[in-house]
């Protein structure tokens, strides 16, 4: 039995993702993105914030069962690494949410999703 607990609790933890959708203020300021490279500010690239990530912004999910995630926004982009054609924003004049079309693929490089909204 414990054995068992304890391979569920594995299987839980591989299963588990971490997204959040915002502006580039906000997810700056929530000290999710951080700025690399470039000079002067002229260049540089929103990069994850791995040194002082604050996951509290983050919200969690199944990566087994969510495949939608809701964006809202008039343009998004995605910060993350995350290969092409393993995703879609879909939306007509705006975007409505990001749908994963290769679940194994598109978390495979990372589980954290950081979306930005314009």
């Amino acid at each position: 039995q414990d054995k068992d607990q304890q391979a569920n609790m594995q299987l839980g933890a591989l299963n588990t993702a971490y997204y959040c959708v915002g502006t580039q203020k906000a997810l700056t300021d929530k000290h999710v993105l951080t700025k690399e490279g470039g000079v002067i500010g002229i260049g540089s690239v929103n990069k994850l914030n791995t040194n002082s990530l604050n996951k509290s912004y983050f919200k969690q999910i199944d990566i087994t069962k969510v495949t939608v995630i809701p964006v809202d926004a008039k343009k998004a982009k995605v910060i993350t690494t995350h290969p092409a054609g393993s995703y879609q924003l879909v939306g007509k004049d705006r975007v409505d949410n990001l749908t994963i079309t290769d679940t194994a693929a598109f978390w495979s490089l990372s589980k954290y999703l950081v979306i930005e909204a314009q």
